[in-house]
């Protein structure tokens, strides 16, 4: 069982890196690192620290761990989809019809300026998942 290379797919497949994976859970950057690596196993308070920044639980986690290796990256992604299923949507929905109401009060200006600043963050936040050899990290 390596749960190291299971917390990296999950990671991945979020498109988070290890930094952000470290400052959520509150642990060393190298320590993901070795966890990942298979070098290291996570104490159960690091593994639950990583799982609550990673958006699932230990039991998903070790439930990957018992699959052969090829598996692991769509029953991690089944996984996710039960887990945001019905009750995103509804908050998915909520949010987007605050969004359009509060976007409608605001002047034809001040609607560009919105859209300008949205396009720069997602560029940003692209470059920003991108590692310099132009791969998720």
């Amino acid at each position: 069982m390596n749960i190291g290379y299971v917390i990296k797919v999950l990671r991945k497949q979020r498109k988070l890196t290890q930094e952000q994976i470290a400052l959520d859970a509150e642990i060393a950057t190298s320590n993901v690192s070795r966890i990942e690596k298979g070098l290291r196993q996570p104490s159960q308070a690091v593994l639950q620290k990583i799982s609550k920044a990673l958006d699932t639980s230990p039991a998903v986690l070790y439930a990957a761990c018992e699959l052969p290796h090829a598996s692991i990256p769509d029953f991690l992604e089944n996984e996710q989809r039960k887990a945001w299923g019905d009750a995103d949507q509804d908050d998915l929905h909520a949010d987007m019809h605050t969004f359009m109401q509060l976007f409608q009060e605001l002047t034809p200006k001040h609607k560009s300026l919105l859209f300008e600043q949205l396009k720069a963050l997602h560029r940003w936040q692209t470059i920003a998942e991108l590692g310099s050899d132009g791969q998720y990290s």
